[in-house]
């Protein structure tokens, strides 16, 4: 490798990479999110004013975007995250989707696994489904919309990887817009005693498209092992909720600084 080569990579590093990295911005033009007992904007604001207290016996929520032939054969985390991205670009066409969970299908993984250790056969559907991107496959498939899509974990923090991904598709593609479903569900059982929130099933959709509305900038932070109350995506809906123009949300080893423009803009109701 010569001078050439060396220059042009500390270019990027330093002018490309790192900016986007340590700060992201964007325009926010949807946003809505879904858990059972939760189904629209009043039903979350009196969450978030109630200490994020779900109601209790609430069933799943209605899930008619999606063909009742594949419904079926869903589970419940992917019915919430594929019935949002289909609320979300039923009026508002996306170029790009970004789907992050934590977990996953991991209850279907879960359940593949037991039956192969009792000697039954695995179900090929429920094999077919298991994979981290089933929700953003059958996103394109419910909704007949042909988008490249990516599926992404990054711990707690799978949230703001997913907005920088995003972010890094629009640095590219200024005039596209991009749809980011963040969903997850509690850990199964033998993986219960490591969960870290004991919450039922959620999904929390928007598009972004380019723009200076929303900053987001990441810090480094000494590892921190205290618990948040909320996933971060919940968190960062709950701020939005209360109307916030600025706040931090903290991983263990990350903090998230938020800065809103025009904040009564950003949270939409169904």
């Amino acid at each position: 490798m010569d001078q050439a080569d060396n220059t042009l990579i500390d270019h990027i590093i330093t002018d490309v990479i790192a900016p986007v990295m340590s700060s992201i911005q964007f325009n926010l033009r949807s946003l809505t999110a879904l858990s059972p007992g939760l189904e629209n904007q009043d039903d979350w604001a009196n969450w978030c004013h109630n200490g994020y207290q779900w109601p209790t016996d609430s069933g799943m929520p209605p899930t008619s975007a999606i063909p009742a032939m594949m419904r079926r054969r869903m589970s419940n985390i992917s019915k919430l995250a594929v019935q949002i991205a289909a609320q979300l670009t039923q009026h508002d066409s996306v170029n790009f989707a970004v789907f992050s969970s934590r977990h996953g299908e991991l209850q279907r993984t879960i359940t593949l696994l037991t039956d192969i250790l009792a000697g039954e056969e695995a179900s090929p559907t429920a094999f077919s489904q298991s994979v981290h991107n089933t929700a953003a496959g059958l996103f394109t498939i419910a909704t007949k919309q042909a988008v490249p899509a990516t599926s992404l974990s990054g711990g707690e923090d799978s949230f703001h990887y997913a907005l920088t991904e995003a972010a890094i598709y629009l640095a590219e593609n200024p005039t596209h817009k991009v749809l980011i479903i963040d969903f997850d569900a509690p850990l199964p059982a033998p993986y219960t005693p490591f969960e870290i929130h004991h919450l039922p099933p959620y999904a929390l959709g928007m598009v972004v498209e380019q723009g200076e509305q929303i900053t987001v900038s990441r810090k480094s932070m000494p590892e921190d092992r205290s618990e948040a109350a909320l996933p971060q995506a919940l968190a960062f809906y709950a701020k939005c909720l209360n109307l916030e123009p600025e706040f931090s949300i903290q991983s263990a080893r990350q903090r998230w600084q938020w800065k809103i423009k025009r904040t009564q803009n950003v949270a939409i109701a169904e």
